[in-house]
């Protein structure tokens, strides 16, 4: 792709996210919309957002734009709310010479029973202590990512001596798997 189709194509990206955000925002503007409208525009809003990213990265290699997470604000000590990602907060880093390690993966995975899915990340989250996380699975990505965030599946590697320097997780439907882009 030339230098020019990829700038066209970051904007055609930007383009439909505007437009499912304005699709989004009508339904939203009702006092009491639809939960099936509601969910599709979040959904549409969604694959808009995960489709600019993908458009942005293949064009230039930048991330995602987008801190995704749907991770509640947390309160500090006064009340207020924070953002999980205080730009000021300086990170834990370890003192001395240290080794830094990152992995930037995909993993596609095709939801064929919504309900199961849903069902089993609500039992695994009660299992966890964080049954409060549960009451909307109802979107795959939704619940997928939730899962991530409660669920120490990097146990398996800190266990043997890594330290945990922190991870950022975005899940949501994509148009098409890594198998089908191939």
């Amino acid at each position: 792709m030339s230098v020019e189709q990829g700038s066209q194509a970051v904007h055609a990206a930007v383009g439909l996210l505007i437009e499912k955000l304005e699709q989004h925002a009508a339904v939203m503007a009702d006092s009491d919309p639809e939960p099936l409208d509601a969910v599709t525009a979040e959904d549409a809003v969604r694959a808009a957002a995960v489709a600019y990213a993908e458009t942005v990265m293949g064009h230039n290699g930048w991330g995602h734009p987008f801190n995704l997470q749907f991770a509640d604000a947390l309160e500090d000590e006064e009340g207020n709310d924070q953002d999980d990602h205080d730009v000021d907060e300086e990170p834990d880093v370890p003192d001395g010479e240290v080794s830094r390690l990152s992995v930037q993966g995909r993993w596609d995975f095709y939801v064929e029973d919504g309900r199961a899915w849903s069902e089993f990340v609500a039992e695994r989250l009660g299992e966890l202590g964080v049954s409060d996380c549960t009451p909307d699975l109802t979107d795959p990505g939704h619940a997928l990512q939730v899962l991530m965030l409660h669920d120490d599946y990097t146990e398996r590697f800190t266990i043997h001596g890594l330290r945990d320097g922190g991870v950022e997780v975005f899940a949501g439907e994509v148009e098409r798997t890594l198998q089908e882009e191939s």
